[in-house]
């Protein structure tokens, strides 16, 4: 097994649906890994989708691989851009129907042309994770594998930069170890007994950090001796 500690560094503003509250649009202060999973080039998602969900698909090769990703957990307190958005039309007349403009004006004389509804927000604000913001995360691969220096993240497809390490390590069974960063707890294995955690819920799964694990670990050689849970691999049974 090959393990690699992976930091990532944003050189743009990030930008996940994370919450919706009314017309603000909110970026929680971590990364999936599922979204680092594809951002990697792990699995690729077609171009054209048919409102299908192919998590289960994409992520059971990486389980075949023996190739598993961390969510992401940032290593300082968040730096966060608050921007608004306006998509309404820039033509001379527009018209608000149900969910969507109209800058047809033949539509107010014919009842039967109404605008289709979008399904897509038109005005509203957007907190993004700032420039400058640090974090980490984890890859255990079966095979060597090499991590790339910079990935596109998030709705806008944002640069971030990573410096990946790999690690020597040990295996262990440990009580009660207190793990501080991200995971995500469908990947866990089900001998790892889970006790205490903090909840995130976001979609499409939620995290769990600062939480008492008992089971296998893996002992990085690193500063602080690390005690990464082993054996998790991407929950596929949608």
């Amino acid at each position: 097994m090959h393990i690699y500690r992976c930091e990532v560094q944003l050189m743009e503003n990030l930008f996940f649906a994370s919450r919706e509250v009314n017309n603000f649009f909110q970026t929680e202060a971590v990364i999936g890994n599922y979204a680092l999973a594809y951002a990697l080039g792990l699995c690729r998602a077609g171009y054209h989708n048919d409102s299908e969900i192919t998590y289960a698909q994409d992520l059971e090769k990486l389980n075949e691989a023996g190739i598993y990703v961390t969510p992401g957990t940032l290593t300082e307190k968040a730096r966060f851009t608050v921007t608004r958005f306006n998509a309404l039309s820039d033509s001379y007349w527009y018209q608000m129907e149900q969910n969507a403009i109209s800058v047809d004006r033949e539509r107010i004389f014919n009842p039967r042309l109404k605008a289709r509804a979008t399904n897509f927000p038109q005005i509203g604000r957007l907190k993004l994770l700032s420039i400058g913001n640090k974090g980490v995360f984890y890859i255990t691969s079966r095979n060597e594998f090499r991590v790339p220096r910079y990935i596109r993240l998030g709705k806008f497809m944002s640069k971030a930069k990573i410096s990946a390490y790999k690690q020597n390590y040990r295996e262990i069974r440990a009580q009660d170890v207190s793990y501080r960063n991200y995971l995500n707890p469908n990947d866990l294995p089900s001998d790892t007994q889970i006790g205490m955690f903090d909840l995130l819920n976001i979609r499409p799964t939620p995290l769990i950090r600062q939480v008492q694990l008992s089971g296998d670990f893996y002992e990085l050689a690193d500063v602080d001796k690390t005690l990464l849970p082993a054996g998790m691999q991407f929950y596929t049974d949608f």
